[in-house]
């Protein structure tokens, strides 16, 4: 009896669900910004026409309720402007992180919370460099500060949707 290898490559499917978010409803978290002048130190705003033009640019989108191809064009604006590295430009990127069989992403318009899923992601990844503490090596350690800034970011994001203000300074009266 002879046995021939075959050399047909070993077919793996590169499919993934869409991440489950454990707490859909989530909009505050440890990242939460409630003034202007982090939220602009965060986005890397120094004068108000950056602001306007950010707040103009945010008017139709919601970080409670955003698609994978939305948030990687908010992601997209981010990085080009210098706000976030590549490392928390590829959070954004990668949306909620459903891909077909051949690793292409599926469900792009499908809408989910994007400060729930960041944070999220965060703390799964944080518990898994808990679990697997030699893999606490210099690339994983600067994806997960990617990951924080993204956090970031997205919660600043939220901040300034929801801002009436499109000034960086807060007029202050006696």
């Amino acid at each position: 009896m002879a046995i021939v290898s075959t050399t047909e490559p070993l077919q793996r499917s590169k499919a993934t669900n869409a991440y489950v978010i454990k707490n859909p409803n989530e909009v505050k978290n440890a990242f939460t910004i409630t003034d202007v002048s982090k939220a602009s130190e965060t986005l890397k705003l120094d004068t108000d026409d950056k602001l306007v033009g950010l707040k103009s640019f945010l008017k139709n989108y919601d970080m409670t309720s955003i698609s994978t191809d939305d948030i990687r064009k908010v992601g997209r604006r981010l990085y080009d402007s210098g706000a976030i590295d590549v490392q928390a430009f590829g959070m954004f990127i990668a949306g909620d992180m459903a891909n077909d069989e051949k690793g292409h992403p599926t469900n792009t318009h499908v809408k989910f919370n994007a400060i729930a899923l960041f944070n999220q992601r965060l703390a799964d990844y944080d518990a898994f460099l808990k679990d697997n503490p030699k893999l606490k090596t210099h690339d994983n350690l600067a994806w997960r500060q990617g990951m924080v800034a993204a956090n970031q970011a997205v919660n600043a994001l939220l901040y300034f949707v929801n801002s009436a203000s499109s000034r960086l300074s807060v007029d202050e009266h006696a």
